[in-house]
């Protein structure tokens, strides 16, 4: 089972999402402690902030995975529209 760590900005990003919104994001979020289990996730290849991009609707959570420390880092949570 991974931790999740959240990067200072994500409470700034989710600051102005609706209520249901955010409860969909976080049920999604934590499902991530079971890491290569999720289908939604997607590898990046050449994305300079994430190594990998989970989709919740039209919203997109960016993370990066620590596989030796068993820690997965939330680096960014945003419409797609803004994103790519």
């Amino acid at each position: 089972m991974f931790k999740l760590i959240y990067a200072k900005s994500i409470k700034k990003d989710i600051k102005n999402l609706d209520n249901h919104t955010k409860d969909k994001l976080k049920i999604e979020i934590e499902k991530l402690q079971h890491f290569p289990h999720i289908t939604q996730i997607k590898r990046l290849k050449s994305y300079p902030l994430a190594d990998f991009r989970l989709k919740v609707g039209n919203y997109r959570v960016l993370f990066d995975v620590d596989f030796d420390n068993k820690e997965i880092h939330i680096l960014k949570i945003s419409h797609r529209k803004d994103l790519y």
